[in-house]
């Protein structure tokens, strides 16, 4: 920031208008100058209860065309959300946002579904895109736009224009959506973005209960996170709070421009007390759980198909909860029942982890690194980066698995291996060392893309970059917390007659569960056949409720645990290897949810379940305050499905 007096350089990347209306729009647009030409599609939230205001659109719609914009369409996609709370049509939910077609000065535009027609994504391999589909109209638009509303949310702290822009592809089974928008914006970003603050929705949850202020706020801006982090400023809450807008900060870095204009906090601004922001955000780290509670808050919405009586149950039990989540003491029983929706939630993965595999969800992502960025002499040095290891384990004597191991500075170096009777040169014809990774246990997805190749002397090297998620290791920590095992990785493939070799090194881990997971997988051939090698240096980190344990302390019940854990899942693993080169299926998990799929009953009734218990438990301690007065209890229940039981006289 400029010192007061003196000019900042930085460009103009962002406008917040305050005091006004959608007359602001055009002198923003003219102190940012943004180029806008030719064909425009401009993407808008539609979203009920809370969509933007036409006047908004109406006004950058005329705007576009003043500035010749031809032709100019208005849309938006059909989401999940959308589904789940009764809404089938993008013409449809247009009309009732006041979208008709025509703006009040006369300008023409199409309301189209963005999701109706669909090209490949242009993107990268490294993008959780990759291989997708998206918008062809966003895609092929030269100006693209963005239309979103500041609203509060109970799950995201609050919503602007990175949730609007999701709604340029399809959603991604088993993808984090903040993958999805940290991706768009890097590789298809708008060249607007526009913020409707001018009756902005606050409270406890104000995109699905709706409080508007007379905010009379615009914020325009050429940089879409500088938009969001405006918003948020007005909404009184840290930028950080909406995951979106924190893994895209990751994936494109903060604004470099500067914002003009009031950031101050709006007058009644206000949001869900912290402690239910986050008790909601652990129940959504669940997909089906997150879709039935945004579709039980609220509602039901004008317009909207009839719900399932079990989620209109749920609605009338959650929404009164919701509503009072915004202070230090009615937020408390909200708290108390996504706490419990939660700990049921982190008890049933930590079955599915340990006794249940096949349950798991599989996972998309993006490649979470750029690969581009380590030059090719340190991939090329990675086997002499694990070249002292490969020294130290050769010295070491088997246990009684065939396991050498030690620890070193804290992590564990070991080898493994396996003697297969299968003719090397079938074998690696059928099994590729290069996605030797994605054949180990307990492999819930990843992403693994190519560099660049070279062959010489009768060796081929491959550089590849690869991210990888496992379950939790040893899985009985998932009961405790544990995180997947998330490391993004550079690894160097070499291929010769005898011997097939990956070597790999950990350059990070998105979700800190890793300080270490380096190593090496080798086929080699030999008179019997193949003989498998994998040799490592892991360490990972315990869940945080195991941090007061010092395993280190006592060997004694340390050792056979770590070799245990390793038995099992280099066993696994071997036989991974085996049932890939037969041909027979090994992978852990489910596919992803589809986000098409209707809500499950199971997911409305965990949910339910909770809510109902606490009201009961309400009512219990309600009849017995009243018994201790005098008064007679009512001797009314509520069953699993929200409907009262009067029990009568006796």
């Amino acid at each position: 920031m400029a010192p007061r007096g003196v000019p900042s350089r930085e460009p103009l990347v962002c406008i917040v208008a305050g005091g006004g209306d959608v007359d602001a729009l055009g002198p923003a647009l003219t102190a940012l100058d943004p180029p806008l030409s030719d064909a425009a599609v401009v993407l808008v939230r539609l979203r009920q209860p809370t969509p933007v205001s036409a006047a908004v659109v109406h006004a950058v719609v005329d705007q576009l065309r003043h500035r010749g914009c031809d032709p100019v369409v208005v849309g938006s996609s059909i989401s999940s959300y959308d589904r789940d709370r009764g809404h089938r049509s993008v013409s449809e939910l247009a009309r009732q946002a006041g979208l008709g077609g025509r703006t009040p000065a006369g300008a023409a535009y199409d309301v189209v579904d963005l999701g109706a027609d669909l090209v490949g994504a242009p993107v990268p391999g490294t993008s959780v895109l990759s291989g997708r589909l998206v918008s062809r109209c966003w895609v092929e638009s030269p100006t693209r736009v963005v239309v979103g509303r500041a609203v509060t949310d109970l799950t995201e702290g609050y919503a602007a224009c990175l949730r609007t822009l999701l709604g340029a592809a399809p959603e991604v089974a088993g993808a984090d959506p903040a993958d999805v928008g940290a991706d768009l914006l890097t590789h298809l970003p708008p060249t607007l973005a526009v913020v409707d603050a001018l009756a902005a929705s606050v409270g406890p949850d104000g995109g699905r209960l709706p409080q508007p202020l007379d905010s009379r706020a615009l914020v325009v801006a050429t940089d879409l996170l500088a938009a969001d982090s405006a918003t948020a400023a007005l909404l009184g809450l840290d930028r950080s709070a909406a995951p979106l807008f924190e893994r895209a900060l990751l994936a494109v870095g903060p604004p470099t421009g500067r914002t003009e204009g009031r950031l101050a906090s709006l007058d009644g601004a206000h949001a869900a007390h912290p402690l239910a922001r986050a008790a909601a955000g652990s129940v959504a780290a669940e997909p089906r759980l997150a879709r039935v509670l945004s579709a039980a808050t609220g509602g039901p919405d004008d317009a909207a198909e009839p719900g399932d009586p079990v989620l209109t149950t749920l609605r009338d039990l959650l929404t009164p909860l919701v509503v009072a989540a915004d202070d230090p003491a009615g937020h408390l029983p909200l708290t108390a029942v996504l706490g419990a929706v939660g700990a049921a939630r982190l008890g049933a993965l930590g079955w599915s982890t340990t006794f249940d595999k096949d349950t798991v969800d599989r996972r998309e992502v993006p490649l979470g690194f750029d690969p581009a960025a380590y030059p090719v002499d340190r991939y090329d040095g990675l086997p002499a980066f694990f070249a002292p290891f490969d020294a130290l384990v050769e010295e070491l004597p088997e246990n009684a698995d065939g396991m050498r191991w030690r620890l070193v500075d804290g992590a564990t170096v070991f080898e493994v291996a396996r003697d297969v009777r299968a003719d090397f040169d079938q074998w690696v014809a059928r099994v590729d060392v290069a996605a030797g990774i994605s054949l180990m246990a307990d492999y819930l997805g990843g992403r693994r893309v190519t560099v660049s190749s070279t062959a010489r002397g009768g060796t081929t090297r491959t550089r590849q970059a690869e991210r990888n998620l496992y379950l939790p290791q040893p899985n009985y920590l998932a009961t405790w917390g544990g995180e997947p095992i998330d490391v993004c990785k550079i690894e160097l493939v070499e291929r010769s007659t005898d011997t097939h070799r990956l070597t790999w090194r950990t350059v990070s881990s998105p979700n800190g569960s890793a300080d270490y997971d380096d190593g090496s997988l080798t086929f080699s051939r030999t008179p019997g056949g193949t003989r498998v090698v994998v040799r490592g240096r892991q360490l990972f980190a315990l869940p945080d409720s195991w941090s007061g344990v010092d395993l280190a302390s006592v060997p004694e019940l340390r050792n056979p645990l770590l070799e245990e854990a390793y038995r099992r899942f280099f066993t696994t693993t071997f036989d991974n290897l085996e049932a890939c080169f037969e041909g027979r299926e090994f992978r852990i998990g489910r596919p992803p949810m589809d986000p098409a799929e209707p809500l499950l009953t199971r997911a409305l009734d965990l949910v339910l379940g909770a809510v109902s218990d606490w009201a009961v438990d309400q009512r219990a301690s309600a009849s017995q305050a009243e018994s201790a007065g005098g008064t007679r209890d009512s001797g009314t229940e509520l069953d699993a499905h929200g409907f009262r039981h009067v029990r009568g006289p006796r």
